[in-house]
Parts: C-alpha cells; sequence; structure tokens
C-alpha cells in the first residue's frame, strides 16, 4: 500500500493518533481561561474530531490497532476544498460549504483541511446555547486567522419563522468583508435540500426574500460532496484498505459505493430503526416530525414524551409497559456498530452549562430519512399539543408555527406564534399579524403590527410605512422607515431615500442610498441614478457619478445600456471604466458589436483589453474565444489554437491551485486529469468547429472525437445553431443514453421559439423517457394545450411522482377543469401536507363562493387530520 494515496486523521501527509483530548476545548492552547484569549482552540492541538462533529465509526474489529478514525482516503471534492483553505493561508478572507447528504463525509472532509492551516490558526465553533445565539455573540471577538466551524449550517442559517438566520449571515458576510480581521475561513456543511432552500431565490413577482443574506453569503462556495466512491476514488480506497480493517469490511459490505455511510453504521442504524418497537417507533417519528418542521437540533425529553403519546392508538398506548419511555430510550441511544444510537442525550461540554439539560439528538441519517419518508405527512394532534405545552425556545416555536401555517393548520400556527411573542420573541407579533391578515382580519392584524413596531420590530414598521404610504401620509411613512432603518432594514433605507428624493431632499436621499449601498444593497443607487437622468435640473453626468458609487458592475450595466441605444463611443468609454473598477464584461460585449459593424481591429483591441482585466469566459462572449475567431479569420491559427486553448483553461482556473503543495502524487495525478479534460474538452471542440470552417473535415472528426462526452453539449447548440437539426438531435439522443438528457430538453425549447409545436412535442416525450422530470411536465403542458387530456393527466403523474411540483399544481387544475374534484382535492390535501397550500387556498376561494364549509375552511384553516377547524379566535 502506498500511502501517499492518503491523508491520514489530521494531515494530508502524515500518520497522526487521534487521541480523545478534550483540554483543548475547555481551556486556551496555553491552559488560560477562555476569556482571556482569542475566540477557538488552536487547530494543531486539537485532536478530538468526534467533538467537532465528525461521525464516529464503526468498532475497529478485536486484535487489532487503529485510531479513533478510519484513514482517510482524498476525494475531488478535497482538492477544491484544499484550495479554499490554501488561499486562506495565503491572506484571504474566504468561505466553502461542502454540499452532500447525510454520512457522506461531508465535515471529516474539513476537519482533515483546517489542519493543513499554519500553527497559529484557530477554529471557533459557536455551540451553546444555541448555535445562531452563539454566533452572534461572539462573532465581534472573531480575529485575524480563525476558521469559523459551521457544522450542519442550516442551523445556523436556516431558521423558519424567525430573522435570526439572515441577521446570522449578515454577521458572516460582514466578517469576510472586514479588513482587519483578515484572513477567516468560513467552513460550513448543508444536506442539498438545506443548500437548494437557502440558496434559491424566490419566485419572480414575489416580493418576500427571507433567505437574501444567505443567499449572498452561500454564493460561489459550494462545493459537492459525492454520497458514493467510484472510479479513482474506489482503486485508492481498495489500496488503503490494506492497512485499515473499518475499510476492509465497509468495501465488502457498503452497498452502492456508499463507504463513508456505512463506516458511520447506517446499516445498522436504519435497522434499528425498522425494527423498533412500538413505542420507540414513536419517539422516533415524533423526533423525525419536529426536525423536518424546523425544530432545532435539541429535542426536550417532556415534549418527545407527549408528542409520542400523539402516535399512538388508543390500543397500541394501552400495550405499551409502565416503563415504555425508559425503555425506548435505552434501545434508541444504544451504538449501532460503535456508532452513535438513533437518538441520544445530548450533553455540554467542558466548561459550558447547558439551559436544558434533558434534550435528545436525533441522529442525521435518520433525520435525512424522516425528511423524505414522512414528507407528505402531517404530525397528530397530540404532537402539536406538545409543542404548545413543552417548548420554551421562541425560534423552535416560530419554526413550527411556520411550518403550521404553510400546511394551513392556522389555528395552530396562531397558537404557536401567540407563545412565541409571550417567551419575548417579537418576531411571534409579527407573523401572527401577518396570518391573520393574510386571512382578512385586518383590523386585529393592524394592531398586532403596531405592537410589534412599537416592540422594536423593523419589518413591522415597515408594513405600517407601507400603509402610510398608500394613504399619501409621507411624514408619518418616512417616521416608520426611519426607525425600521435604525433597527438595521436595508430595504427601509431604499424606500426612505425614494421619498426623501420625491420631497426635494436630494443630499439626504444620497446619503441615505449610499448608507445602504454599504449594507450591500446597491438598488437605492441605481434607483435614484436612473430617475435623476430623467430629471432635467440634474446634470447629464449625474447618472454616470451615483453608479461609480454603486460599483463597477452598475457602470457596466450603463455601458450596455448606451450600447443597445446605439451609442457605441459613449458605451465602450464606460466599459473601459467598469472594467478598471473590476468589472471587465461590457468590454467584451462592445467588442463584439464593433466586429458586427466590421470593425475588426478595434474590436479586437477590446478583447484583448477584457483578457487583461481579468475576464475569462462569460457565457457567449468568451474574450479568449472571440479573440480567437478574429485571429482564425486573419489566417494566425497558431494564436487562434492558443487563444483556444488558454481561454479554456481559464475557466478552469478553480482547479490550478490544487497542484501546489503537499498533495500526495496520485491525487495531484487525479487533478491534473480532471483539469485536462476540462480545459482541452472545451479547446478541442473550438479547434474542431475551426478545422471544420476551414474545410479540413478529417482533422475536425478527430478534434471531435479527442473533445469527449465533456463538449458534447456545447457541440449540439452549435450544430443546431447552423442550421444542422437532424444532427444536433442525433448527438442530443446520444447525450440521453449517457444519462444527460437535457440537450433535448433545450432542443425542446428551441423550437417552442420557433414555433414548431410537433417537434417540441417530440423532444420532449424523448428527454422525457430519458429521466428529464422537468420535460415530462412541459409534455404534459402540451398535451393538455392540444386537447389531449387523458395524455397529459399520464404525463403529469409521472412528473408528480418524480417530484415536480409544479406539475402537480398543473395536475389540479386539470383535474378541476374536468370535474374531477375528488382527485383535485387529494392532490391539493397531499400538497398542503407538505407544506404548499396553494392548490387548497386556490380551490378554496374558487369554491367559497358557494360552500360555506370552503368559506369555513378559508379563514379558519384545516386540523392536523384535514377535517376543516372550526371558529376560532387569536
Amino acid at each position: 500500500m502506498g500511502q501517499k494515496n492518503l491523508i491520514f486523521g489530521g494531515t494530508f501527509n502524515g500518520p497522526v493518533i487521534m487521541g480523545r483530548d478534550f483540554s483543548s476545548i475547555a481551556l486556551g492552547a496555553d491552559g488560560q481561561n477562555p476569556s482571556d484569549v482569542p475566540s477557538g482552540q488552536l487547530i494543531h492541538q486539537l485532536r478530538d474530531a468526534i467533538a467537532f462533529e465528525v461521525h464516529p465509526a464503526i468498532d475497529i474489529p478485536r486484535g487489532t490497532d487503529g485510531t479513533d478514525l478510519p484513514l482517510y482516503v482524498a476525494r475531488s471534492h478535497d482538492s477544491e476544498l484544499y484550495a479554499v483553505v490554501e488561499q486562506a493561508a495565503e491572506g484571504s478572507s474566504t468561505a466553502a460549504v461542502l454540499v452532500g447528504g447525510s454520512a457522506c463525509g461531508k465535515t471529516r472532509a474539513c476537519w482533515e483541511a483546517v489542519h493543513q492551516l499554519p500553527d497559529e490558526w484557530r477554529l471557533w465553533h459557536p455551540i451553546q446555547p444555541t448555535r445562531p445565539g452563539a454566533l452572534l455573540d461572539g462573532i465581534g471577538s472573531v480575529q485575524p486567522r480563525t476558521v469559523v466551524w459551521l457544522n450542519e449550517a442550516q442551523h445556523y442559517l436556516l431558521t423558519p419563522g424567525s430573522d435570526t438566520g439572515e441577521r446570522v449571515a449578515s454577521a458572516l458576510r460582514e466578517l469576510l468583508r472586514d479588513p482587519d480581521r483578515a484572513p477567516v475561513l468560513i467552513l460550513g456543511t448543508l444536506w442539498p435540500e438545506y443548500w437548494s432552500t437557502l440558496t434559491t431565490p424566490p419566485d419572480t413577482g414575489n416580493p418576500a426574500d427571507p433567505h437574501a443574506q444567505a443567499r449572498a453569503l452561500l454564493t460561489g462556495t459550494g462545493i459537492a460532496v459525492p454520497d458514493t466512491f467510484d472510479g479513482n476514488d474506489l482503486d485508492e480506497l481498495n489500496a488503503a484498505a490494506d492497512a485499515d480493517p473499518r475499510l476492509q469490511k465497509a468495501l465488502r459490505n457498503a452497498q452502492h459505493g456508499e463507504i463513508t455511510q456505512y463506516l458511520a453504521g447506517v446499516p445498522a442504524l436504519l435497522e434499528r430503526y425498522r425494527t423498533a418497537s412500538t413505542g420507540a417507533k414513536a419517539v422516533i417519528h415524533a423526533a423525525m416530525d419536529a426536525r423536518r418542521l424546523g425544530h432545532s437540533e435539541g429535542l426536550p425529553l417532556p415534549f418527545l414524551e407527549e408528542a409520542a403519546i400523539g402516535y399512538l392508538t388508543d390500543q397500541q398506548f394501552d400495550n405499551v409497559s409502565e416503563n415504555w419511555l425508559e425503555e425506548s430510550l435505552a434501545y434508541l441511544a444504544a451504538p449501532t456498530r460503535g456508532a452513535r444510537g438513533a437518538l441520544t442525550r445530548m450533553r455540554s461540554r467542558p466548561g459550558q452549562t447547558d439551559p436544558d439539560p434533558s434534550r435528545y439528538r436525533l441522529a442525521d441519517y435518520l433525520d435525512q430519512t424522516g425528511q423524505s419518508q414522512r414528507r407528505s405527512l402531517c404530525p397528530p394532534q397530540g404532537f402539536w399539543n406538545a409543542a404548545l405545552n413543552h417548548l420554551s425556545a421562541s425560534d423552535d416555536l416560530l419554526a413550527l408555527g411556520r411550518a403550521a401555517e404553510e400546511r394551513w393548520r392556522l389555528r395552530l400556527a396562531s397558537a404557536l406564534y401567540t407563545k412565541a411573542a409571550a417567551v419575548g420573541q417579537v418576531q411571534g407579533l409579527a407573523a401572527a399579524a401577518q396570518l391573520l391578515d393574510r386571512v382578512g382580519e385586518k383590523a386585529t392584524a393592524q394592531q398586532l403590527f403596531q405592537q410589534a413596531a412599537a416592540a422594536g420590530h423593523a419589518g413591522a414598521m415597515v408594513r405600517l410605512a407601507e400603509e402610510r404610504a398608500r394613504a399619501a401620509d409621507h411624514e408619518e411613512a418616512a417616521r416608520f422607515y426611519s426607525a425600521a432603518a435604525d433597527a438595521g432594514n436595508t430595504a427601509a433605507l431604499v424606500a426612505l431615500s425614494h421619498i426623501r428624493e420625491a420631497a426635494g431632499q436630494h443630499k439626504e436621499a444620497e446619503r441615505l442610498a449610499v448608507q445602504a449601498g454599504q449594507r450591500g444593497e446597491q438598488k437605492a443607487l441605481v434607483s435614484l441614478a436612473r430617475s435623476r437622468s430623467r430629471n432635467p435640473d440634474f446634470p447629464a453626468t449625474e447618472e454616470e457619478r451615483l453608479l461609480r458609487l454603486a460599483g463597477g458592475k452598475e457602470v457596466a450595466q450603463l455601458a450596455q445600456r448606451r450600447l443597445r441605444a446605439g451609442d457605441l463611443t459613449e458605451a465602450e468609454r464606460l466599459a473601459t471604466e467598469a472594467a478598471r473598477m473590476g468589472s471587465s464584461g461590457a468590454l467584451s460585449r462592445v467588442a463584439r458589436a464593433h466586429r458586427l459593424a466590421g470593425n475588426v481591429k478595434a474590436a479586437e483591441q477590446l478583447y484583448r483589453q477584457a483578457i487583461q482585466s481579468g475576464a475569462t469566459s462569460m457565457v457567449g462572449d468568451s474574450p479568449y474565444e472571440e479573440l480567437a475567431r478574429i485571429r482564425e479569420e486573419a489566417g494566425d491559427l497558431q494564436e487562434a489554437e492558443q487563444l483556444y486553448r488558454i481561454g479554456a483553461e481559464k475557466s478552469a482556473t478553480f482547479l490550478l491551485p490544487y497542484l501546489r503543495g503537499n498533495i500526495p502524487s496520485a491525487t495531484r495525478k487525479r487533478i491534473a486529469e480532471s483539469m485536462r479534460h476540462a480545459a482541452e474538452g472545451t479547446a478541442l471542440l473550438n479547434m474542431a468547429l475551426m478545422r471544420e470552417r476551414l474545410g479540413d473535415e478529417p482533422e475536425a472528426e478527430r478534434l471531435h472525437r479527442l473533445a469527449g462526452d465533456r463538449a458534447l453539449r456545447r457541440l449540439i447548440t452549435a450544430r443546431d445553431e447552423a442550421g444542422d437539426t437532424s444532427e444536433a438531435e442525433r448527438l442530443a439522443l446520444q447525450a440521453a443514453a449517457k444519462g444527460d438528457p437535457a440537450p433535448l430538453r433545450k432542443l425542446a425549447e428551441r423550437r417552442r421559439k420557433n414555433g414548431d409545436i410537433a417537434a417540441e412535442k417530440r423532444l420532449y416525450h424523448l428527454a422525457a423517457e430519458a429521466g428529464d422530470k422537468r420535460s415530462q411536465r412541459e409534455l404534459g403542458r402540451l398535451l393538455r394545450d392540444s386537447g389531449d387530456n387523458e395524455g397529459a393527466k399520464k404525463a403529469l403523474k409521472l412528473a408528480v411522482n418524480a417530484g415536480d411540483r409544479e406539475a402537480r399544481h398543473t395536475l389540479a387544475q386539470l383535474y378541476e377543469s374536468n370535474g374531477d374534484t375528488h382527485l383535485a382535492e387529494d392532490l391539493a390535501r397531499q400538497a398542503t401536507n407538505e407544506g404548499d397550500a396553494r392548490i387548497l387556498s386556490r380551490l378554496a376561494r374558487r369554491r367559497s363562493r358557494n360552500d360555506p364549509r370552503w368559506q369555513q375552511l378559508l379563514r379558519y384553516g384545516i386540523e392536523p387530520d384535514g377535517s376543516v377547524s372550526a371558529p376560532w379566535t387569536p
């Protein structure tokens, strides 16, 4: 076995014994009181990976020696992560978030990576008394050369019903931007579903953007971690297994390459869950439902006890023993093959005080299992009663309240919001007000908004300000906006800037807009600039002056507007200025305009300028590729090929840093191979197309073969744009056969734009057959529009079964229009239980005109069992 292929417990190039050492957690590196030292502990002194939430592994077979953790085998994501760590070590504040399923190796990868940092680096893991609270309380003390450890980052950033997560994200963004505290490294992990929730922009036209700060923080930080080992990873794992019997066992027994999951004891954990007693399984289901509805990881025992009873029938409850809870907890806490049990009591770290000692943690793989397998179930009434009777943490109450509201359990949502407000969470007042406003109780909602605003809730202040603005009471609106801005609401700054500008207070309007820009919201300056560009009282240079304050991106957009207006000279000047400010994209677009106008020399000069400014490969306007075409047309094939290669390599620059440092040679070889494929695939494709244009078909075909599958999508687009639609479709079918149906869908979308409905339908059908669920939905839409309702139902059902929520909405509408009201209601019930009440509320609004029962449902909601709620008051 070659040790060069491995990362051994804590370092990329040598073995370290991972002994349990709590002293470095309780005290600083030099034994001082934690209050006397910077946040966190010196990384090179940390040995207890388990304390930082790395999964404990299955037991070491008897009679063998080994560390607490198995030998670590580096994979491709480790190289990406190492590049980020190296950037931090070189002095830049940066962040990385590993995204993958439970027990796939995310936290272990972070643990190995941070041990590459120099000895003076520290690791800070904010966790007590709550994760977001600890972070907000302590982030001001973070000093340079600190890793902020955000394992399971959803606990920090995703706080349903509360703006705590957004405040955490804002504080982390500010930390990254603070030059006086650089370098810092933020490392986090997330499951894919949480990543999607936090990074997906809201629907068009929806003013609510609950994760704007989190999305800004996470954009560009994601590193995908595969669930399985395959290919080269398995080869290296086989070599490593010679030195670690746990890896040997995992190789023999793990299914589908799920090595890390097996090492974390997942198969035994699932078996223990499936074979649990009735009482133990009820406890697990209560824990699963609490976690999937937003409760924090620490579940209070009194809540679990009462909630679990709600999952038992009368007969089941009569049959459990008097000590059923103690027996269930003992069964669930037992380790599985040495790994943590299904439900375990949370312990405080040395030196920390737990405000609620009777808290339990659900194993995260079971947490993930509950997210998927129980997605369409609404917890029983006993669960909600237990929440109201035993939960006291305001964030947990708000989260469950939001989950209840999303499931149209309005009575329960109101009660949970009210209790959150009673324990001091002003967000509870605002949430209750929004709920009542939503169902038409305007007067009561207004009173609650006023109470929330008086208690300092910025969102409530904005709401009242908007109402006063609609009533033309601008001074009162400005007062509320000003108070909200003082409370940290950036949107209020933008609105207040508009009010001051309209009132002629131009200096104050600009000051507010600049202040909003400093908080990361450039919209105020952009809006102000455009407003003044239409105002003859301001000079023509005013728009550009304000956009300069907003940043290079906004100046670049102004350049593009000038370009669309036909003012090429002014567009070039502005694009050049934007490039000086760090935004070079507009240069390529202006260069393209010059080229289309026949000004090839000017275009070439601007493309070279864009390259010098650091532009790489913007979609559709890569300066390298466009300049290569110019050199090709000038007959300079040597420089054209060089530009194609360099441009492709620049598009993969994220790989280049991986080849530095102490990376094992086998890993270096794999990285170099990945880089070669990423860069050469695109370069070879461009050179193949160049040879085609020159009529050199044999060389073009050879280069196409060398380019391989990585360039296939682009080749399909090129063929289709050239008018060779049959060849484009042939290649798209080839891609689908290899597991990539997206090119077929893209061709279908192009046919729609061209008005070729028959071809669109045929291509969507092929893409759907290849497994593309979005195409399945579009096929259903086309069949419906053509009058084939039965075919549409079949296609949409397949899309719904594949998890397409929008297809469910379309199918419900089709059922309703065809008179299949019960089927429409079934879909509405399923969607509502999953937290999407749009179908139900739409049916209710339509039917409430003639049916009092639906009127009652629309106003008062439904109960956990789906029945219509009786009238209730807040």
